[in-house]
């Protein structure tokens, strides 16, 4: 096979499979373009094989679609085939499959030009007040012309503290550092469907095609992890390159993906500590101090917004919980009625049995944000999903919980309630400052409160954790 055409008759058959799995219609193309950010009308050339699609968007489309692990690495190799042939043909006769000549002056009788240094860091936001002990520490990220590996930065904190933003400001603060090129990969990967609880991770094989493929490996670029892995460690050996990691699942998945070379270095964002990631430095992430969160409230309201009814500011920074994207979901709202009083909002939100709602808007859900550790739990096996069922029974609980607290709350033994309340600090929806003691954020506790049926409700919308918006 080493014709589009072909390769669209592979989606169209995952696309026509997804629908028999889900129980329900194929998929839109606009449907698509609401999950992918891609243009409806693209989204439809990649179907009939007008276009190839390029190799990090294939990956998403045939992982969107549910391929399984083993159908990735075959529908991988045979789009890098199709792209071999097309290649070819052009080389044989000057011009691209359209007839057009081809724009990069290739005739197949002189080198091919070096790709461009890969700047694939999403937009950064230019101001993150309350952050400044935190890009002091990320300073660490600096280039070694000697040692034994690169440097390896681990970001974690719960849904909304801005886990995200501050590692892609700081990749773009140090970035000139690594000329080299900065590559960036969400590792969360799609929803699998918008009637399942938990998205699918991004396999390592995949994001290690996408970095070969970024950095001007040659082709083929090997299929197996192993191999993968090891051709990307080769290619970075002499160079000085940023990985930025975003949303990590867990140790395992980031470790395929760390350089060898000492002039290299690594930014991971997870939910949960990556402990077992050998030789990284870890950076927790808290919610803000009060006046930052003033600085960062009025930053997104706008200029002067706040200055009127300070007092109806700080009540709105309370309820916010002094989390980063509340925050800014609150300026958002803010700006976009710039005729409400700031009391207005202060007084919707002072409502605890709206306050989640209240904190959307356009596309950032501080609801999807918090979603993400239940679904992390849904997918740990039995002693995780024990942990989301026994969320709401301990939630209940006010004030700080213990272990015999959870024990009568859940109807359990103390040894259970213990690992029930582990499992909970794991996926940050608990927070223990010490041992046997813990305690609920307060906009954890009341997402912690609803009924599990809408947990995870608009969970294929991206939150500003995926991506650097808080």
């Amino acid at each position: 096979m080493d014709t589009t055409d072909a390769l669209a008759a592979l989606l169209r058959q995952l696309r026509r499979r997804a629908a028999r799995r889900d129980g329900g219609a194929q998929l839109t193309y606009r449907q698509l373009s609401a999950r992918t950010g891609w243009a409806h009308g693209v989204i439809g050339d990649y179907f009939s094989g007008k276009t190839l699609p390029p190799t990090d968007r294939f990956d998403s489309l045939v992982q969107l679609l549910g391929a399984t692990g083993r159908e990735m690495r075959l529908l991988a190799t045979a789009r890098d085939r199709v792209e071999e042939a097309r290649r070819s043909r052009q080389a044989s006769n000057g011009r691209a499959d359209n007839g057009r000549v081809d724009p990069s002056g290739f005739d197949g009788d002189g080198p091919v030009p070096p790709p461009p240094a890969p700047r694939q860091l999403p937009r950064a936001i230019p101001e993150l007040p309350g952050r400044e002990a935190e890009l002091a520490a990320l300073d660490a990220l600096r280039p070694e012309s000697h040692g034994s590996g690169p440097v390896v930065v681990a970001l974690d904190g719960p849904g909304g503290v801005g886990k995200s933003a501050l590692a892609v400001h700081a990749a773009h603060r140090f970035g000139e550092r690594f000329p080299d090129g900065q590559l960036y990969a969400d590792l969360s990967g799609p929803l699998r469907s918008p009637h399942r609880d938990a998205a699918r991770p991004v396999a390592p094989a995949v994001v290690l095609r996408r970095f070969l493929c970024a950095l001007g490996a040659p082709r083929p670029h090997p299929c197996g992890v192993a191999d993968a892995a090891a051709a990307y460690r080769t290619v970075l050996i002499e160079r000085r390159v940023l990985i930025v990691l975003d949303n990590a699942r867990d140790a395992a998945q980031v470790r395929p993906l760390l350089p060898a070379a000492p002039g290299c270095a690594v930014l991971v964002t997870s939910l949960g500590v990556l402990a077992a990631l050998n030789g990284a430095a870890h950076l927790h992430l808290s919610p803000l101090q009060p006046p930052a969160s003033l600085a960062v409230l009025g930053l997104w309201a706008g200029p002067g917004r706040l200055s009127a009814e300070p007092e109806a500011a700080a009540v709105i920074t309370h309820h916010c919980g002094h989390l980063p994207l509340a925050l800014r979901i609150a300026g958002a709202r803010l700006a976009a009625r710039p005729r409400w009083p700031v009391r207005e909002l202060a007084a919707r939100l002072a409502d605890p049995a709206r306050r989640l709602a209240e904190l959307s808007f356009a596309d950032l859900d501080l609801h999807a944000a918090l979603a993400a550790g239940h679904r992390e739990l849904l997918v740990r096996g039995p002693h995780g999903r024990a942990a989301a069922r026994a969320l709401p029974l301990l939630a209940s609980a006010q004030g700080e919980l213990t272990v015999p607290d959870a024990a009568a709350a859940t109807g359990t033994t103390p040894a259970t309630a213990e690992a029930l309340l582990e499992q909970l600090v794991d996926v940050q929806l608990l927070e223990s400052r010490a041992p046997g003691r813990y305690r609920f954020h307060p906009l954890t506790r009341l997402f912690a409160l609803r009924p599990v049926a809408t947990m995870n409700k608009g969970g294929g919308a991206r939150s500003a954790e995926g991506g650097p918006s808080t």
